[in-house]
C-alpha cells in the first residue's frame, strides 16, 4: 500500500513537471531550453523558445532568420569547447507584475570553459519566452 502511494505521488510530480515544461515552464527552464537547443544546432526548439508577438509579419522572419544565425553561432561554440555540459542559472528575477523577466546564466562547456549569458523573457499568451533585444 505504501509504495503505490509512492509511486502515484511520483507520477504525479513527475505529470506536473511535464506540464509545466511544455506550457512554457518558468523563465528558468526556457533559457535553460534555449541554449541547449541551440548548443545542438535544433533551430525548432530554439526558435520555439523565442517571443516574436509584438512584430509584423516581415519582422518576425527577419528575427528568425537572425535566431538562425544565433543557434548557429552557439553550436559552434559549444562544439569548440567539447559540447555544452550544462546551464547554471546565476539570477533570475520576474517583475513585479509578473510579465517579465531577466535571468543570468553561466553556460559549463565539456573542456571547462564558460560563458555568462543574461536574457530578458517576457509572457507571451500565458507562457514564458524569451524577449529580441
Amino acid at each position: 500500500m505504501q509504495v503505490s502511494r509512492i509511486w502515484s505521488f511520483f507520477m504525479l510530480a513527475a505529470f506536473s513537471a511535464l506540464l509545466s515544461a511544455c506550457s512554457g515552464g518558468s523563465p528558468e527552464s526556457v533559457v535553460e531550453t534555449f541554449y541547449k537547443a541551440a548548443a545542438k544546432g535544433d533551430t525548432d526548439t530554439a526558435v520555439k523558445q523565442i517571443s516574436f508577438a509584438k512584430l509584423d509579419a516581415g519582422q518576425t522572419n527577419q528575427a528568425k532568420g537572425k535566431v538562425q544565425m544565433m543557434v548557429g553561432e552557439m553550436q559552434r561554440r559549444a562544439d569548440a569547447n567539447g559540447g555544452l555540459d550544462k546551464v547554471e542559472v546565476l539570477e533570475s528575477q520576474i517583475d513585479e507584475k509578473g510579465e517579465s523577466a531577466r535571468v543570468r546564466v553561466r553556460l559549463v562547456f565539456k573542456n571547462g570553459k564558460t560563458s555568462d549569458e543574461s536574457g530578458r523573457l517576457v509572457k507571451d499568451d500565458g507562457d514564458w519566452k524569451m524577449a529580441l533585444k
